[in-house]
């Protein structure tokens, strides 16, 4: 019979019991002394309150949502200060007394440490790593804009590139016709840390008056009074190509000035087409 008792055969299940406990204390310690960020992911209990138990993502102004409560503030806190900061609102509000709070953290925030990050009209925007190791990685504006979905139907056919230069902020236009429409690679841009990509939503002007389909259509490049007239789907029998008047808003006034066909178009131009008079 094998003696159970022996020291040696117990000496490596204390060795695993004791590296266990040690690993343990430094997930624990590690949960109370890190502080929550935004986008971490908390469950939080309520000794005694099985009904107030609560799996929630902070949100990016850094606070979260609780049951009866309300908004409570938990970033830059450790999940000890979190406890004692919403056990203190269920108390104070008469909602459960002497209220033992726990909180764990399911899920850090996977901030990027080489990132670009991208706005706008795009299809999916974001935060983009730069890793060249990472198999979602980017390097160029091109493979941004591709990694995510490209410019929506709605988006300028320009972009700005912000990057920080000596600690001052520079604003760049990129011409994504000449870039993607036309392929000139060229054009494309090298990322770097911390660049921010912003795709604007498109130009727009607007047409009304004798025209048969009045309304708000995109401004195209170079685009002239006749192109807009056609993208009206033209004049009326009772309209007076002639009488074509623009309204450009030049400073902070509104300047309306009689028009001819070949007139370029700008953003937020406004095209009246008058009644002509038989």
């Amino acid at each position: 019979m094998k003696n159970l008792r022996n020291p040696s055969r117990l000496w490596p299940l204390a060795l695993i019991f004791f590296f266990a406990l040690a690993g343990a204390a430094r997930v624990a310690s590690a949960q109370t002394t890190a502080t929550i960020t935004p986008d971490d992911v908390l469950k939080i209990s309520v000794y005694g309150n099985p009904d107030l138990a609560t799996t929630t993502r902070v949100m990016q102004n850094g606070s979260i949502t609780f049951p009866l409560v309300g908004q409570v503030m938990v970033a830059g806190a450790t999940t000890a200060e979190a406890e004692t900061r919403i056990a203190r609102m269920l108390s104070n509000g008469g909602f459960v007394r002497n209220a033992a709070v726990s909180i764990f953290v399911e899920q850090r925030s996977q901030a990027l440490a080489n990132s670009v990050t991208l706005l706008g009209q795009v299809a999916h925007s974001g935060i983009y790593s730069l890793d060249p190791q990472s198999p979602d990685g980017v390097r160029t504006l091109v493979s941004l804009l591709a990694k995510a979905g490209g410019p929506t139907e709605n988006a300028a056919d320009y972009c700005y590139l912000i990057r920080n230069e000596k600690g001052q902020p520079k604003r760049m236009q990129v011409d994504l016709v000449d870039l993607i429409r036309n392929g000139n690679i060229k054009s494309d841009v090298q990322l770097s840390n911390g660049d921010t990509v912003l795709v604007p939503e498109m130009d727009v002007f607007y047409i009304y008056g004798e025209v048969q389909r009045p309304g708000r259509y995109k401004l195209e490049r170079d685009m002239t009074v006749m192109q807009g007239l056609s993208v009206a789907s033209g004049i009326t029998p009772r309209g007076n190509a002639k009488g074509i008047v623009l309204n450009r808003k030049i400073g902070e006034e509104i300047t309306s000035m009689a028009s001819v066909l070949e007139t370029k178009v700008q953003a937020n131009d406004v095209i009246y087409v008058k009644t002509a008079v038989f």
